[in-house]
Formats: structure tokens, sequence, C-alpha cells
């Protein structure tokens, strides 16, 4: 809730510098054609993305414990990813016919041989905080995805701390939120040092990153930050292609990598020209951001099946003994709807009380998972070949927060729940990894009302159709030192 000490007017202010602020660091994004409709410019009109007005707090301790992971999972994600015949028998049933396309490009990259023994990965783990009881100590953090592939904002959510640290700063708001309780989050600067060192490995010195992207990106100017700071710190250029321009021009350039921002949902191939074009770039010398065997360990039923008792500890080896106990209680209840093993004790549960659960794909991009009644109705009407698709996971209770966020200019105030995301950074070379490190934070909120939280699918927040990120604070311990809370894109106080 808001402090006393900060009344409306001073708040009104900050929400008016911070807009301003957003403007001319490139907190922008491309507003929908729809909305241009009327508009007739030869330009495209843009808007600030939805921010918060000043971090949020969140438990130091379970941040913390999401960091510890980001280098668990790199190491995970390069042994499964080296594991051919587990990934094929593990997604051979899932009736997705995106998944089907992509493990038909894996096997065909696998039957040729890899042409490129290095491969670059730029993960993020998604988390959220299971409010057991009222009792912080109760609090769990529990891991709601692993995306392997088109893990974005990280420019952004860079620059949401930058501005959070200027408004502090600029507004005397240092007793409320203590500039030693912000995490560094340079999440810009850490991709492009991972760029660097597997163009290293590559040893080409013309060599361009391509980021592979949407025709319709709207996203653009988080991309373009990245090529910005791959000039400017490693003298490295970035190019933008669609899958359709790779297709027409029927060959990459010999000294490229390619890094996928598109290719993760079904939308992305409207034609066998995309997939022609995807197959193409794993063909390729190019290093892969990620490669196909990385995007399919990605799958939520890859997820699922690790969770298994016995099967992380058969599949990954780590260098950290501790490791795999991390991982596990991070852990939610996972469960196959693949008809060779689906548990119907489990599914009559979740018959009975759908409430407590939700059905997610395989496929990326938000807006796809099932909750509440449709869970039931999903459960007793789709054919067996229809729920292989999709896993059942435990749903998990999180914390709400009162959050203040500016959309289009405008202040609102919501109940807000968090979804804090660890990028972690990979350069494998062959069996070996020679980078593992992570890679900066990404905090986002919806309305506790919403149920799903994609960044650009439009569930992030009810007034918005792009993510709400935000920064955090930490280490904060009675509610009423929790002073002000805002949010949207948003960064972190730790308490």
């Amino acid at each position: 809730m808001l402090s006393n000490k900060i009344n409306q007017t001073t708040i009104k202010e900050i929400a008016k510098q911070a807009i301003d602020w957003s403007f001319g660091h490139s907190l922008i994004f491309e507003k929908k054609k729809t909305d241009q409709e009327n508009e007739v410019v030869p330009y495209p009109i843009v808007t600030h993305i939805p921010i918060s007005l000043l971090p949020n707090r969140f438990p130091k301790k379970l941040y913390g414990t999401a960091n510890s992971l980001a280098k668990d999972y790199n190491e995970l994600v390069h042994q499964l990813s080296r594991n051919y015949n587990y990934i094929q028998d593990t997604l051979k049933n899932v009736q997705d016919s995106f998944t089907q396309s992509l493990l038909e490009i894996h096997r065909a990259v696998n039957k040729e041989g890899l042409r490129q023994s290095v491969e670059l990965g730029i993960f993020r783990s998604d988390y959220m905080l299971h409010q057991a009881t009222d009792n912080e100590e109760d609090w769990k953090l529990y891991q709601v995805e692993l995306n392997t592939i088109s893990s974005s904002f990280g420019c952004i959510s860079t620059k949401v701390s930058e501005m959070h640290k200027f408004l502090i700063e600029f507004y005397g708001l240092q007793s409320q939120y203590p500039l030693a309780s912000l995490p560094e989050n340079h999440a810009d600067v850490e991709f492009c040092k991972a760029f660097a060192k597997a163009f290293e490995l590559y040893g080409k010195q013309d060599a361009v990153v391509m980021i592979i992207v949407q025709p319709d990106e709207r996203n653009i100017w988080d991309q373009k930050m990245i090529g910005y700071t791959l000039w400017q710190n490693h003298k490295i250029r970035m190019i933008r292609r669609t899958l359709q321009d790779i297709n027409e021009r029927a060959t990459l350039h010999p000294e490229t990598g390619a890094l996928l921002i598109a290719g993760y949902t079904p939308n992305d191939y409207p034609s066998q020209k995309e997939w022609d074009a995807r197959l193409l770039v794993e063909r390729s010398l190019s290093i892969k951001c990620p490669s196909i065997a990385n995007h399919l360990v990605g799958a939520k039923k890859i997820q699922q099946a690790i969770a298994k008792t016995g099967i992380l500890e058969q599949l990954y080896q780590p260098s950290d003994s501790s490791a795999i106990g991390r991982m596990r209680d991070s852990f939610t209840g996972l469960y196959s709807l693949s008809k060779e093993d689906i548990d119907r004790s489990v599914v009559e549960r979740a018959i009975q009380h759908p409430e407590l659960f939700v059905m997610k794909p395989q496929r990326e991009g938000g807006g796809n998972n099932i909750y509440g009644e449709n869970v039931r109705t999903s459960l007793q009407t789709m054919s067996p070949d229809d729920l292989s698709s999709y896993i059942l996971m435990d749903r998990i209770v999180p914390k709400t927060f009162s959050s203040y966020i500016i959309r289009e200019r405008e202040l609102h105030e919501i109940e807000a729940l968090y979804e804090l995301g660890i990028f972690g950074l990979y350069v494998g070379n062959g069996d070996r990894i020679e980078y593992n490190e992570n890679g900066g934070i990404l905090l986002r909120t919806k309305t506790s009302t919403s149920d799903e939280g994609g960044v650009a699918a439009g569930f992030a927040f009810e007034y918005s159709d792009s993510t709400i990120i935000i920064s955090i604070f930490l280490n904060l311990k009675s509610e009423s030192q929790h002073l002000v809370q805002m949010v949207s894109s948003n960064s972190l106080i730790l308490v």
C-alpha cells in the first residue's frame, strides 16, 4: 500500500517523470496495427511500455534461491540437449503438430551430423511465490517454466532498474528504498558477453549476429539495444531477418550466428517456407541460439518428465552436488497426460477440484494454458491424443501485492501477482561448457484476477497488451516498512 509519507501530488509527479524517462531511454514498443488504423503516417507509432512507478518487494532468501539455480539449469539443458534419444523418446507421443515438426528437424540434423559444435543459450527460468500460509517463512518459490527460446526483455528490464534507481535518488526516497537492497541487473551487458564468448570460439572476426524476428515485431527496441551494446562493447554487428527472408535468400552468410526471437509458436510457421528456413538455419555453420535440441528441452513434457522420482538423478550429472536438491525444491506437482503413463488418480482429483490445477501445452507465447472449470471440461472431453499435448500442474497460490502501474500515461492501482525470471547464459562446445553465468533478472506482474502472464500476449495486465516489467527491492521485514509498492515494468528490492 502507499505510505502516507508520499502524498498523491508527489506520486503523480513521479509518474510523469517516469513516463518522460521511459521515452527518453527507449522503454517503448510499437503499437498494434489495429491501434494505428485511423492514423495514416509513414512511420510506426510507439508508446512507453507499461511500467511500475517504483520497485516492489521480494523475499531476499527466495531471490537468492532463484539466482543460485540459473547455472544449474544451464548445465541441465546442456546435458539433456546432448541426449538425442531421451528427447525423441520423451516427446514422440506428443501429438501437437508443432512439436512433431521440431522433432523432425531434430532428427534430420542428427542424421546428417551437426555442422557446428558451438551453441549459445539465453535461457530464462520463471518462478512464482507460493503462499502456503500468511507466514512469510512458509512461502516457497516454485518454477513456472524454463524458457529456452525467445527469452526477451532483458535489455528493457535493465532499463527499468536504472529508471527506478534514478527516481529513488531524484525524489530522495532512499529511506524507503535503500539502494543497497536494489539487486544489480545488467542483462544487456551480460547477454553480449555470452555472444562475444561464442564468437570467440567461432573464430571469425567478420561474423555477425542475425536475430530472427517476427514480421510484425513490436518489441523492436529491446532487441536493438542488444545490437547497440554488442557493437559498443565487442564490435560485433547485428542484422535482423525473418524466417521468410531466410527462405527467400536460400542461403545463410557463412559467418553468421543466429539468435531466434521468432520460431517459438505455430504462428511463426504459416507455411512450409518458414519450416524450410528453420531447417536451413539448423543445417548451417551458424552458432544457434538456441539449437533445435535446446529448443526442445524447453518443452513442458520434458519439464514434467524430469520431475519424476529418480529421472533427474539419472539424467543429470551436476558439477555441484547440491544442484539436484535445489532443483527439486523448486518443482511443483507435474503430471503426465500422455496415454502411455497418465496418472488416473490425479486426473480424477483435477476433475473434482479443477481450481487446484493448470493444464499446460507444449507451445510458448502465453495465452495457451487452461484454468478453472475449463480444466474439468478439457479432461472430460479431449481425446487421448489431444491430452497428450498437455501436462497437468499443481496450481501455484501466489502472494498478492498492492501495486501501481503506468500504462498509456495513466496511473492505475492493482492487486498484483509477480513472476520472477532469472536469465541464464551458457556457451557449449560439444560436450564441454565453455561459459556458464547468470544473466540478470526480469520481474513481471499481472492482476490477481488474471490467469495468464505472457509478455506480449495480452494477459499481463488487464489494461495492457504487453508485459508489466518491474524491479524489486530486497530484505524489508515488516509490512509497515513496505512503504511504496508500485508496478508495471518493474524492478525489485529484496526483503
